[in-house]
């Protein structure tokens, strides 16, 4: 269960799911005794330490109900030692069930008042990671700042403070903080970046670099390397390009053998200067024959300004510097192949696979990465030869492809390749006769089967198969979710429904199961206001995706709140152009009387997808010509 994304540079730990709530349970009273005892709490056990049911010592279940912490006693380096009671007890247990519960805020609260009460910096750390779940900054911070208190020599806990402190706005006394950490850095290179990963957080990006200057300028930074790349890094974050093309030089002026400060000239003067940019990283490339990762930029940076002969030429001019660099082949490859040359590409890759069937042969196996590399020269071989018009040499490439990790893949796509000939039952066929390693591969090999019924239109076919592979592979997400979907496509809402709530039990973070089970109740008009509930959970989860956008729009559309369904579904239809999006959003314009615009709208989704069945059923429904 992902009950949030915690950013992992602020050193916070993921909540715990429901599947280990008891042992969950049991860490909180193992916990509870490292926080009262004396000279044993000097390292906190870890989580799976308390094994089987947890007695409480008879001294502990003898004190009053009411009784309160009494007593901290703080000495330097270690943990507090507080005077153990069951009210003190009480409350970190029901802490922790309510977080198993889902309900963050009471559980944030309680642990932070225990946080300051009893001055121990875990529960402090644990109310940060509480409060980032719901997306309360005031209140992490607030924790941060109990958590420094409780261990101010504790670096995670300075650093998280910061972070907290920049990512809600607060300046004041944020530099001089900042500067102290620079200054107390063994390492400047890691201390500018730590100082980056906290300034990019402040919510007007403009803030950061003024912020930043003033940091360098005031510490023992100045001048650094480290500190112009910094400032250049930051510069092209706020899109300030000459500035972050000033920083950049000044970095190469300061060491001019650095192949990172060359590539930040490189990238950084692109929009200030595109042919001087590209001028002297092939000068920098040709005095510095070793500088691969400029030499790759330049090639890219070439084929991205539509001069894929002079891209090409850079790398083939490092093949032929460094013979022994096989994946220059590749690249070249894989650069011929998006500029469409396919040819070209096929021949780059016959030659990579005669070097790497060599390489295979010359060493024993498994003592290079021969095998990975045959995968991936096969794997776009079979893709240039479907682009080519020729699927039987497709599946010949596919069959080359005999690394065991890789060859079930490699089977699956070559049946996929068939069904798309209209071969679907010797697709099937070729599926069934796999023989999966493990249930990974197993379900990989359903999911494959079932999309295959499903571009065939044999849903109940597809519905058999998933049913049974339910049964074989129990309490799997991926099987019930489309088997909702394909339920919901025949119109067998009750089962689909199941399926679907199944899921959201299996993962409340799901957020493609509340949208889809929202959505089909707002389609059919029924029970309104709890698919609006649904897809606004979904919404919480997944902001800015697209369907759950239109979903959204669509079931405030249904309930008459045509202005924010106008805003939800023009937002999906900006993020992304679909047929059905744009369906959806020219009903809505139609009945508001809006016609021009509804047509206008539906034109596009035509050119879209002209046989998008909701497209299809809604200009049928309105009696507009396609």
């Amino acid at each position: 269960m992902r009950l949030a994304r915690l950013d992992k540079h602020l050193g916070m730990a993921p909540l715990y799911p429901l599947s280990i709530c008891l042992t969950r349970l049991k860490a909180a009273v193992a916990m509870l005794f490292l926080i009262v005892t004396s000279s044993a709490c000097a390292q906190p056990l870890p989580s799976d330490a308390v094994d089987g049911p947890v007695e409480l010592p008879d001294t502990t279940v003898s004190q009053p109900a009411t009784a309160a912490v009494s007593r901290v006693t703080l000495r330097s380096g270690d943990l507090p030692n507080v005077q153990l009671s069951a009210e003190l007890l009480y409350q970190i247990l029901a802490a922790e069930i309510a977080i198993q519960r889902g309900e963050l805020v009471p559980a944030a609260n309680t642990t932070l008042a225990l946080a300051r009460e009893t001055t121990d910096p875990r529960l402090a750390q644990r109310a940060v990671e509480l409060y980032a779940a719901i997306g309360d900054l005031q209140g992490a911070l607030a924790s941060a700042e109990v958590w420094v208190r409780s261990a101010p020599h504790d670096q995670e806990a300075r650093l998280t403070q910061l972070a907290l402190s920049a990512a809600a706005g607060q300046t004041k006394g944020l530099v001089a903080a900042l500067i102290e950490q620079v200054d107390q850095a063994p390492n400047m290179t890691e201390a500018m970046g730590r100082v980056m990963n906290i300034l990019k957080r402040m919510p007007d990006p403009e803030q950061a670099l003024p912020l930043l200057d003033q940091v360098v300028q005031g510490s023992v930074a100045k001048g650094t390397l480290a500190a112009h790349m910094a400032l250049a890094d930051m510069a092209r974050a706020t899109e300030n390009y000459p500035r972050a093309l000033q920083e950049a030089r000044a970095a190469l002026a300061l060491e001019p053998s650095s192949e990172d400060a060359a590539m930040r000239v490189l990238d950084y003067g692109l929009p200030v200067d595109a042919a001087t940019a590209l001028r002297n990283a092939k000068a920098f490339a040709r005095n510095h024959p070793d500088a691969r990762q400029l030499r790759l930029m330049l090639a890219g940076k070439l084929a991205e300004k539509g001069d894929v002969d002079s891209a090409l030429d850079e790398l083939a001019l490092m093949s032929a510097e460094f013979p022994e660099d096989f994946d220059l082949l590749f690249m070249r490859a894989q650069l011929a192949y998006r500029d469409q040359r396919l040819s070209q590409a096929r021949a780059f890759l016959e030659e990579y696979v005669a070097v790497q069937t060599q390489r295979q042969a010359a060493i024993a196996a498994g003592a290079s990465d021969a095998g990975g590399a045959l995968v991936d020269a096969y794997t776009m071989l079979a893709r240039i030869a479907q682009d080519q018009g020729d699927p039987d040499l497709a599946i010949e490439f596919l069959g080359r492809i005999d690394e065991p990790s890789a060859q079930y893949a490699a089977r699956l796509r070559q049946a996929s390749i068939r069904a798309e000939q209209g071969r679907v039952d010797e697709a099937i066929a070729m599926i069934d006769a796999l023989h999966a390693a493990d249930q990974d591969e197993q379900l990989i090999g359903v999911l494959t089967m079932s999309q295959i019924l499903r571009k065939a239109e044999r849903y109940e076919q597809a519905i058999e198969r998933l049913e049974m592979a339910n049964e074989d592979i129990p309490d799997s997400i991926e099987i019930q979710y489309e088997l909702g979907m394909l339920l919901e496509r025949e119109s067998r809402h009750d089962d689909m429904e199941k399926y679907l709530r199944q899921v959201i039990e299996l993962d409340p973070s799901y957020a493609h199961a509340y949208n889809a089970l929202g959505y089909s109740l707002a389609d059919r008009g029924v029970r309104l206001e709890e698919a609006q509930e649904l897809i606004e959970r979904a919404h919480q989860l997944l902001p800015q995706d697209p369907y759950i956008l239109d979903s959204l729009g669509w079931v405030k559309f249904r309930l008459g709140e045509n202005e924010a369904a106008e805003q939800y579904l023009r937002q999906a239809y900006q993020i992304s152009p679909e047929a059905e999006i744009a369906a959806h959003l020219g009903e809505l314009l139609w009945v508001t009387g809006r016609r021009a615009e509804a047509r206008e709208i539906w034109a596009q989704g035509q050119a879209l997808d002209a046989n998008d069945p909701a497209l299809i059923d809604t200009l049928a429904r309105f009696g507009v010509e396609p």
